[in-house]
């Protein structure tokens, strides 16, 4: 009989035991609901420095076909140094909480406290894809330019003139050389 007891005991201490060992891995393990903050943070790192790249090079680009149709600049070669990444603000859905919460105690003094939370959900579209609510181009640091005409003053003052308009950079980060032959 005493057997038969423990045996009946063991049963409701492994059941019990399966049960917490459940509840452990429900509370614990990812939900597939739940929002993912970290990789959309690395797609968009990701994406901003390929962005960098192709800005400089776009720029590089239509900068040096504009240039060389000016009169007397020739063959030119342009190089475009940006100071930092692209920026994209993101849409973020805010969600304020605020509780308060009143004490008195025996003497007649009363105790007030606030408790405030507030989270930040990045806002998704199509699935994993941020929503965009801004975009700010990389500021440009520093413009080199090559010219076969550059010797001429003139068309050295054209030049430089054209590209701080263009590009609404200061005459004085802008380098224009005579290119060799």
């Amino acid at each position: 009989m005493k057997w038969a007891k423990d045996d009946k005991n063991k049963k409701y201490v492994v059941l019990i035991v399966g049960i917490i060992l459940v509840a452990i891995c429900v509370t614990f393990l990812p939900h597939g609901n739940s929002k993912q903050t970290k990789p959309i943070t690395t797609t968009i790192k990701q994406v901003a420095t390929k962005e960098e790249e192709s800005y400089e090079t776009a720029i590089e680009k239509r900068l040096t076909s504009m240039l060389a149709k000016m009169q007397g600049v020739g063959s030119v070669s342009v190089m475009v140094t940006v100071h930092a990444n692209e920026e994209k603000v993101l849409a973020e859905d805010t969600t304020a909480n605020t509780q308060r919460t009143e004490e008195k105690d025996q003497a007649g003094g009363t105790r007030t406290t606030d408790i405030m939370q507030q989270t930040n959900d990045v806002v998704l579209q199509n699935g994993n894809t941020p929503y965009i609510v801004k975009e700010y181009a990389p500021e440009i640091r520093g413009v080199f330019i090559l010219a076969e005409g550059a010797d001429d003053s003139a068309v050295k003052n054209q030049i430089t003139e054209a590209v701080s308009k263009l590009l609404d950079v200061p005459v004085h980060k802008i380098s224009v050389e005579k290119k060799k032959n």
